[in-house]
């Protein structure tokens, strides 16, 4: 049985990344994609942006909330544990290796217990101590494009039919 293979070489329409770049090499690809970010082609030919990372499922057992005591907390690097339950963030006193895993806080549940998932609600990585602190670190690099002659996207643009 003859089976066709659709292969997106052409995008009549939709919204683009501030990232996407496009193809030039070639007049035959002069409307194709060659890089993009966080973008779905349809069959038609236009791009649309991608839904996201949110997953949806089923939740077959109650998730229960456990509850974490200052007692449960061990900072094995250093730094008070009650400032973490407290809000005010735990500063470790150990110099960060890069041949070893460094372990910021450890929880002793005391008992096995199953944790189908946490919630990281604020991590910020900083140099320095005694209230300096680094800063932020320095954003990701780009996508490291494709090695033909291109011309980035420096804006938002909408392509429409």
């Amino acid at each position: 049985m003859p089976q066709e293979v659709l292969r997106q070489s052409n995008f009549n329409g939709g919204a683009l990344s501030p990232k996407a770049i496009g193809r030039r090499d070639l007049k035959a690809y002069a409307s194709s994609v060659a890089l993009c970010v966080n973008m779905m082609t349809t069959a038609e030919g236009p791009l649309r942006r991608r839904g996201g990372f949110r997953h949806i499922d089923l939740i077959r057992n109650r998730l229960e909330a456990v509850p974490i005591t200052a007692a449960m907390l061990t900072a094995p690097n250093g730094g008070t544990v009650a400032d973490v339950l407290g809000g005010a963030g735990l500063e470790t006193t150990t110099p960060v290796g890069t041949t070893d895993g460094y372990v910021v806080l450890e929880i002793d549940f005391g008992a096995p217990t199953e944790v189908a998932m946490f919630d990281l609600v604020d991590f910020v990585v900083t140099t320095g101590s005694g209230g300096g602190g680094g800063g932020e670190l320095p954003p990701l690099p780009d996508p490291v494009p494709p090695q033909y002659p291109w011309k980035p996207i420096e804006r938002y643009e909408e392509v429409v039919p």
